[in-house]
């Protein structure tokens, strides 16, 4: 646990971020971003909803333009009479609604007539959507059509837009701006079938430009008016034309491929808008920069009819959602651990979490909730950064501070230890299963004798160095140096299951780096320069020991004792390392892939029980030794038996490659001479 200082300052920090995420949310300043967000939703979700069934659009596109021309001799302006035959079709199949996309506010080029063509056919169907512009939304008075076009409309409604302000179309609005209050192009046409609900239950959009007097509604957009299918002007003519001649002749209107049946718009809210280079107004939307601008009226009329509506979040939502944000950016970036790689986990868990949450405001918009995006990812992002850049300032300072004043002195496990847990720092200790290594050099006090101070500390520095340096690659903790003697430890302060397996593997790796050193310390001290190593695993006490003033991180019990003997007792088999068989049975339980050679059952001096003991070797040696170690095994199974006589003369076979065979004979040799009064097997040692 972090102290109670760093948590108040980690606590400040993650406020202040607060502090300055509530700023931005209250000036709305990150309202461009969010646009970009709410955009790429909208374009990345369009796939999930099809287009209503109940929406036609006609489109007077270039191919009708074209038609027109070549065949009627028409040149746009078309005539409004060709407005008032489509008008004519529709009301044949009894469509819900025609919309016009266009304003009339100038006499028909043909004459009154023409106007009045149009007029009548508005008024016929009963159910035609006439507009009235309206040059910006302050304007109080609109630009109505011409008076027959305008008394024939069963509607006039407004075509005014709703821009954001980087001029994005997001919303709808539901009335026009004036004192008039003329409804949308969509309102008015649901109005006119009775489809339209009732204004307040459509949840209304709670961003748009400062002074509007709406704020309208969101809109979903499909991918393209394509989605629509679109039928072109000219084929809503031809279909008109050809009707009106069959009744002019008496005949039975077939539409064949090339026509349409009037019936299939029964029911249908049909938009007419310009779609020919030129003439269509251009709007951008979260879909297109180049949308035809009848695309935005025909995406609320979806949007209504199918209930698919979109709604923000209430202003209390949003702001818990940035202290929730802040808040979960900060515990994030506190999360401590040993591990350097956790900080890698650390980072991977925090674009995982800006990733869940990225993907969690999609899928809240396919069920129509809009949720912030920018604000909550960037608290998070900034909660996170402060608090990694407050640790790396306080914290790590001090960590680095730590490191360099001790690490002369601990291991960088303990030193780790120290810092992620400063109440370590105070006297007591835990039991643990540790293995213990302690190591010291054959005949040091006869080397010591023939070197100045200085020629002594260079060389003692030389070998503790490269023996350091391979237990810490291993992981070991060292407790303490004794002159030259190495005492070391495993499983403490950080958990270690292989603790045996690494100890054992540092010692074989010890010796190693030592005999390729050979020559040059032997350059220095003038004989061979060799090490014993002791092994042991097992309970023991693991913590500070010592006193207020002064203590140290080391460890106490029976196994350590044992392993200090251990070290020891390699002297009386001419071996240099030796373990138990609680460290050969550990470390080959956790994978350990080395040899063992059982070398003796003794009892070390002050203890009455024997310890089996082994020497532990790379296999290469193992198995280039083997047929020796056979011989050995029979003339110590001789040796347990009480046959000492038998045994001295197996172990004569190889006692000029086997110092261990050696020593054997001499033991055996002191028990023939002074028999002991019950013999069980057991060497019992006379000196540590």
């Amino acid at each position: 646990m972090k102290n109670a200082k760093a948590i108040y300052l980690s606590c400040a920090v993650s406020l202040a971020a607060l502090v300055i995420m509530l700023f931005l949310h209250s000036g709305d300043s990150l309202r461009w971003l969010e646009n970009k967000s709410y955009d790429s939703r909208m374009k990345s979700t369009t796939g999930f909803f099809d287009p209503s069934e109940d929406i036609a659009v006609v489109l007077l596109d270039q191919h009708s333009l074209d038609w027109a021309e070549e065949t009627l001799g028409w040149s746009y302006p078309w005539p409004r009479e060709s407005y008032a035959k489509m008008i004519q079709f529709f009301n044949r199949g009894n469509a819900a609604s025609m919309a016009f996309d266009m304003v009339y506010t100038e006499k028909s080029l043909y004459g009154d007539e023409d106007d009045e063509k149009l007029g009548k056919a508005s008024a016929e169907f009963g159910r035609t959507v006439q507009t009235v512009f309206y040059q910006s939304n302050s304007d109080e008075e609109g630009v109505l059509p011409v008076k027959a076009i305008r008394e024939g409309a069963a509607k006039i409604a407004t075509v005014q837009s709703l821009l954001d302000s980087d001029g994005v179309a997001r919303r709808a609005r539901f009335h026009s701006s004036s004192a008039k209050k003329e409804p949308s192009l969509t309102v008015a046409s649901l109005e006119l079938s009775d489809e339209m609900p009732d204004e307040k239950s459509i949840p209304k959009a709670r961003h748009g430009k400062e002074g509007e007097s709406e704020r309208g509604m969101y809109v979903r957009f499909m991918s393209s008016l394509n989605d629509y299918i679109p039928y072109s002007a000219e084929l809503i003519l031809r279909s008109e034309l050809a009707i009106e001649e069959a009744e002019k002749n008496g005949t039975k209107y077939e539409a064949g491929d090339d026509l349409l049946e009037p019936s299939m718009f029964e029911g249908m809210h049909v938009f007419f808008g310009l779609f020919a280079p030129g003439l269509f107004d251009i709007c951008a939307t979260p879909i297109s920069a180049n949308y035809p601008g009848v695309g935005v009226h025909i995406a609320q009329m979806d949007t209504i009819l199918q209930n698919e509506y979109l709604s923000d979040v209430s202003p209390f939502a949003s702001i818990a959602l940035i202290v929730l944000a802040v808040a979960l950016g900060t515990t994030l970036a506190m999360l401590h651990s040993q591990k350097p790689r956790f900080f890698v986990v650390k980072i991977a868990l925090f674009l995982i979490a800006l990733l869940l949450y990225f993907l969690l405001s999609y899928a809240f918009f396919i069920k129509g909730i809009i949720l912030p995006v920018s604000e909550p990812m960037l608290g998070f992002v900034l909660a996170f950064a402060s608090e990694i850049s407050k640790s790396y300032l306080t914290e790590g300072k001090q960590k680095r501070y730590l490191k360099s004043a001790f690490k002369q002195y601990l291991s960088p496990a303990v030193i780790e230890n120290l810092i992620e847990n400063p109440d370590a720092l105070k006297l007591g200790g835990e039991e643990r299963e540790i293995t213990a290594y302690f190591s010291d050099v054959q005949g040091f006090t006869s080397i010591s004798e023939k070197l100045n101070p200085t020629e002594l500390t260079n060389l003692l520095n030389k070998y503790l160095n490269a023996m350091t340096e391979i237990i810490f690659k291993h992981g070991g903790t060292i407790d303490k140096y004794e002159g030259d003697a190495i005492i070391a430890f495993w499983n403490a302060p950080t958990t270690q299951q292989d603790h045996a397996k690494r100890a054992v593997e540092a010692a074989l790796e010890c010796q190693q780096k030592l005999e390729k050193m050979q020559d040059e310390l032997v350059a220095v001290t003038g004989k061979p320069f060799k090490q014993r190593i002791g092994l042991n695993s097992g309970r023991a006490v693991v913590g500070n020991m010592g006193s207020d003033y002064r203590f140290d991180y080391t460890m106490l019990g029976d196994t350590v004792n044992l392993a200090s003997r251990l070290e020891g007792i390699n002297k009386q088999f001419g071996t240099y390392t030796m373990c138990s068989k609680a460290t050969m049975d550990s470390a080959i339980e956790h994978g350990c892939n080395l040899s063992f050679r059982k070398v003796s059952n003794i009892a070390v001096v002050g203890k009455k029980e024997g310890v089996i003991v082994f020497e532990p070797m790379k296999n290469e040696e193992f198995d280039k030794r083997k047929d020796d170690f056979v011989n050995y095994g029979v003339g110590y199974d001789l040796f347990v038996k009480g046959d000492f006589s038998g045994a001295i003369e197996v172990f004569e076979k190889t006692k000029s490659r086997d110092p261990a065979a050696e020593k054997y004979i001499e033991k055996c040799r002191a028990l023939i001479k002074n028999p002991p009064e019950k013999w069980d097997g057991i060497l019992r040692a006379t000196e540590k």
